[in-house]
């Protein structure tokens, strides 16, 4: 019998989801380290979380990102840390990389990834009154991105790169071509919209979108790894498919708060479960703390 492979499963444990979303969502940083607690025990490898105001909210505070990952740390010393770059557009990069100088200086609250979108995200939102749409941007030019880069490279950080769509693959070749990128660089690929028609202009969840980017990944960067998710119930199907092709997965509330059957998570741990459960079936096994610095490139 062939012996397991190690599977890297990332929990999402918030995003932009507020509360009257999914009750369970948490947004304090006492209720985030008690989620990445339960996830850690659950199979996880690496927690991500969005800071948030207590009322829901985009937020860059660094007293609350670094309280936090201090807790994290206190109650899941293994496990990786990754935070947020995503910033709406009134916001300059600047806001990223001072708090990344920040949190770096002291080993306690460096986190150990940054995601950073490979690219401009655009999302045609329905309006509350439902009339219409509204634009609705979250910026990453390439001067921005550089800027990001940079900084985790100052600060012993291990980047997070989102692709989202074949442009951001394009982008991602361009950074290396550059020579921005690290050597064996670490992706997430994140088909980041639940359907054709759904307004945001990323590549919608589907096994067909996945396994085309996926392609083109590996071609592009062999060598380096990635884990996969999509949004909402479509995230299942990418996530099994990554799953049973040797890639890594994200599953948690950013992405969905139901299960496959579409009954409600009752945490992040759940989800993180049901990952576990189907990679055992493929005979894969969640990554030990060692093995998940390596999938990533981390340093010890």
């Amino acid at each position: 019998m062939l012996p397991m492979t190690p599977v890297m499963i990332q929990a999402a444990l918030n995003g932009g989801r507020s509360r009257a979303e999914c009750p369970a969502v948490p947004v304090a940083p006492p209720e985030i380290a008690e989620e990445a607690r339960r996830c850690a025990m659950a199979g996880a490898s690496v927690v991500h979380f969005h800071a948030q105001r207590d009322g829901g909210g985009w937020l860059a505070d660094r007293e609350r990102y670094a309280e936090a990952i201090r807790r994290i740390r206190a109650v899941a010393p293994d496990l990786l840390i990754s935070i947020t770059s995503l910033r709406p557009a009134d916001v300059s990069v600047s806001a990223i990389v001072e708090l990344l100088r920040v949190l770096a200086v002291d080993p306690a609250t460096r986190p150990d990834l940054l995601s950073i979108n490979l690219g401009h995200i655009v999302a045609w939102e329905r309006q509350s009154d439902g009339r219409g749409r509204r634009t609705v941007h979250y910026p990453n030019g390439y001067e921005e991105i550089a800027a990001l880069l940079a900084a985790c490279r100052m600060g012993g950080i291990v980047p997070e790169l989102g692709v989202m769509d074949l442009g951001f693959l394009s982008n991602a070749a361009t950074l290396r071509d550059d020579g921005l990128l690290p050597s064996r660089p670490w992706f997430l690929l994140e088909l980041d919209t639940p359907a054709f028609g759904a307004g945001r202009q990323v590549a919608p969840a589907t096994v067909a979108n996945y396994d085309h980017l996926a392609g083109i990944l590996s071609e592009q960067f062999p060598g380096s790894a990635w884990a996969a998710h999509g949004v909402a119930s479509p995230t299942y199907p990418v996530v099994l498919r990554a799953l049973a092709s040797g890639a890594h997965v994200r599953v948690g509330f950013e992405d969905a708060v139901t299960l496959p059957d579409d009954r409600p998570a009752s945490s992040n741990a759940e989800l993180v479960s049901w990952a576990v459960e189907r990679a055992r079936e493929l005979r894969r096994h969640p990554a030990t703390a060692a093995e998940a610095r390596a999938i990533i490139g981390a340093a010890h």
